[in-house]
Parts: C-alpha cells; structure tokens; sequence
C-alpha cells in the first residue's frame, strides 16, 4: 500500500467514535521532499497530521511557512468537521430548497 492510500485505509476500517472521544488532529511534522519532474524547481514539503488514532500525509509546494500554516489549517478544518461545527466547505443555505434536501 502507498503512502497515499493509507489514510484512508485507517480511515475506512475504523468504526465511528463519538465526537466527545474525538482527539483533534495535530501537525506532527513538516519536511522538505524532492518529487518527481513535474514538481523540479520547486520547494515541495511533506505534512503528516495525526490526531492519535488515524494520520493524514500531504504535499504541498511553498515555503516551510506557507505549507506549516496550510497544514495547520486544514487540521482545524478536519477538527471542525469532526466535532460536528459547520465545515468552511459545507454550504449554510437555510431556504426552503436547503431544508427539503
């Protein structure tokens, strides 16, 4: 199994737990990477996020500064998700067509 899919391999053969057990994902580490050619010339960094029971690999092209805030974002997106607050992506539509979905 590659890096990539084993997120969502721990992701999918976990059962649910409830959101008061949740532990919020933390950025664990960033490091610079090298990719391949169609990322040369590039600064490329690795972000591992991990809340203790699953943990989320990612790559970015930036600065350390821009992927480490980037990273840390996306950690409280996924945290916000999780204890069940609205997602940024979520719509907040409240008319009668949101309701009837």
């Amino acid at each position: 199994m590659n890096k990539m899919s084993q997120p969502m391999a721990n992701v999918i053969n976990r059962s649910p737990i409830p959101a008061h057990r949740v532990s919020p994902y933390k950025l664990a580490r960033v490091e610079k990477v090298d990719l391949p050619d169609a990322g040369r010339g590039q600064h490329w960094y690795e972000y591992v996020l991990d809340n203790g029971r699953s943990t989320i690999t990612g790559h970015r092209r930036g600065s350390l500064k821009d992927v480490t805030a980037h990273a840390h974002r996306y950690a409280e997106q996924l945290n916000t998700r999780a204890l069940g607050s609205h997602s940024v992506w979520s719509t907040r539509r409240t008319d009668a067509k949101a309701k009837s979905r």
